[in-house]
């Protein structure tokens, strides 16, 4: 007998309770899932959501439009950001959450400070750590449910408050995000992509890489490392032509070329920059036996910010 294709997952959920006010609307919605499962969805709409234990389930997720292999951890209270696909990973069973709506004009007025989100801020949503907005969907779930005396006016004051503490949320990732520093990850990819070999990647790719502008890769990375992005580049290629420098039969203008520049002058002026030695005098000091690397750089300016072989052990234990 043949045995007909299974059900389509539906991500529609059974809406135990809701309730409309100004800001939005609170649900209490519950899902039936199998033991296991993998989705993807795209809400239209901005919501923040809780599990509510024990009948919360553990997860991770994705942004497959944006970085489909970058898997993290999807907590119990969490944001879906209204026109951004998520992916996630699942265990099944009955899930129920608690969620607020926000209407458009209250979605508008929380997401001004983040209109256009980078993947480090989207993945922060899927694990919102906020006492404050944890306990607010706690009472706000504990009136929704009231059978006796629910009252709309906690209710709405409830989402209200929750609006506001929304707001704090997104301006504090907007201040942190302009003044902070690199994540560990992100360092890592730009560190996995210089060693990746092929030519000198542009700002605008590892600023891709790591999810965010190129202005703020320029601003977080020095803040991170003390060095420019561009700088830092420069140097690493240098330090993979000093390794090519000491193979004799390797010409100094293939060198260049493996190293990503495009022509042997200018990949001279670098290596000068950053060593204080031209590449030929390197080879030279290399060959009567110098110990060239642990040389002070002859010549190097204060601020051409050498790049140090520990660096990368460093800036993150």
């Amino acid at each position: 007998m043949e045995r007909s294709p299974p059900h389509p997952l539906t991500f529609t959920p059974t809406v135990l309770n809701q309730f409309d006010v100004g800001p939005g609307r609170l649900e209490l919605v519950e899902w039936l899932w199998p033991d296991m499962f993998e989705f993807t969805r795209t809400e239209s709409e901005l919501m923040l959501e809780m599990s509510i234990p024990p009948l919360a389930a553990d997860a991770s997720a994705c942004f497959p439009d944006i970085a489909p292999e970058k898997y993290c951890f999807m907590g119990t209270l969490f944001v879906r950001y209204p026109g951004i696909a998520v992916s996630g990973r699942s265990e099944g069973g009955r899930i129920r959450v608690i969620r607020c709506v926000f209407e458009e004009g209250t979605a508008h007025k929380i997401l001004r400070h983040k209109p256009h989100p980078p993947l480090d801020f989207l993945q922060s949503l899927l694990n919102v750590r906020s006492d404050a907005l944890r306990t607010l969907m706690r009472l706000a779930h504990r009136e929704l449910i009231n059978p006796v005396d629910r009252s709309p006016e906690a209710i709405e004051a409830l989402m209200r408050v929750i609006v506001v503490e929304m707001e704090r949320l997104f301006e504090r990732q907007r201040d942190s995000q302009s003044s902070g520093r690199l994540a560990a990850w992100q360092y890592r990819r730009i560190r996995e992509r210089l060693m990746e070999g092929g030519g000198q990647p542009a700002v605008a790719d590892l600023a891709r890489l790591c999810g965010i502008s190129s202005r703020h890769l320029h601003r977080q990375f020095l803040a991170l490392t003390g060095k420019t992005i561009s700088k830092y580049i420069e140097n690493f290629w240098v330090e993979q032509a000093k390794e090519l420098l000491l193979a004799r039969h390797i010409s100094i203008k293939e060198i260049a070329q493996r190293c990503g520049f495009s022509h042997a002058n200018s990949f001279s002026r670098a290596f000068r920059r950053v060593s204080g030695l031209s590449p030929q005098k390197f080879r030279q000091r290399a060959g009567d036996g110098a110990d060239i690397f642990q040389q002070p750089h002859e010549g190097a300016t204060p601020d051409s910010g050498g790049f140090k072989r520990e660096d990368a052990e460093t800036v993150y234990d």
